[in-house]
């Protein structure tokens, strides 16, 4: 679990690193971002449907799940203000 956790955040890192690359101008980038954080996501889905509480009552499993959201609402963000710019 340890081992997929940490694959967990470094997919995480690399999606925050493609959305401060692409912020306010590149929205493939983004999106590539973006489909990086559905994997990362379904990664972690599966490590808790595998593992159970004991995923869920990990430290380094939650704080995986609220980087994504975090991570996932920056690319959000960025998108908006990419269609806002005119």
């Amino acid at each position: 679990m340890h081992e997929k956790l940490q694959q967990a955040s470094k997919m995480l890192k690399d999606a925050q690193a493609s959305v401060l690359q692409a912020q306010g101008q590149d929205l493939q980038r983004l999106e590539q971002a973006e489909q990086l954080l559905n994997q990362t996501e379904n990664e972690l889905r599966n490590l808790q449907n595998q593992a159970g509480t004991e995923a869920t009552d990990n430290s380094q499993f939650q704080q995986a799940f609220e980087d994504l959201h975090d991570i996932r609402q920056q690319v959000q963000e960025a998108q908006q203000n990419i269609h806002d710019i005119p």
